[in-house]
């Protein structure tokens, strides 16, 4: 899984990636991808999806924006204890896309996100929890190649909120 995520950095760095644009309907696929998750966490948590706006059919690349959604889910299973409550929000507009993925884990010291999104970098408080270090930098990168944004918000034991957000307007494959 490692040497997967390394050569994943080392093809976005290298331009490799190309995109495959596609007109998506979030309010479909994003419940897809949350339905995978949670069937690989054994339902251990509660799953929400809540759709905000109109107009869900936005332009996209279907393997990148899996990643970014499962990443972030998957993320928010790993640092949540059991039977917790990992929320999905979709808020669509005439500009953007904006996917929040909230989570009652342990959240993030506030020194630590600051490089969160580099590669290798973990919170200092996760334990023996697993993990690469890699799975963020590599949304980080993907929402860039979609022309988008990352963002983060947590406070040590009441949980992580990530936020990606993209523009509607098409985006031109390098």
């Amino acid at each position: 899984e490692m040497l997967d995520d390394v050569l994943t950095l080392s093809r976005i760095d290298a331009g490799r990636v190309k995109l495959e644009l596609a007109s998506l309907d979030l309010a479909r696929f994003i419940p897809g991808v949350i339905d995978e998750v949670r069937l690989g966490d054994r339902d251990n948590h509660r799953y929400e999806f809540k759709i905000e706006g109109t107009g869900t059919v936005f332009p996209s690349d279907s393997h990148l924006l899996h990643h970014i959604v499962s990443n972030l889910l998957s993320n928010g299973a790993r640092y949540s204890p059991a039977g917790t409550l990992i929320t999905t929000t979709l808020q669509c507009t005439a500009e953007t896309a904006r996917i929040t993925v909230v989570d009652e884990g342990i959240g993030i010291p506030t020194e630590d996100q600051v490089r969160l999104f580099a590669p290798f970098e973990r919170g200092s408080n996760v334990g023996n929890i697993k993990g690469t270090g890699l799975g963020l930098s590599i949304v980080k990168r993907k929402t860039e190649l979609l022309g988008g944004t990352v963002s983060l918000e947590s406070s040590v034991n009441r949980g992580s909120r990530f936020t990606v957000e993209f523009p509607r307007s098409p985006i031109t494959p390098a």
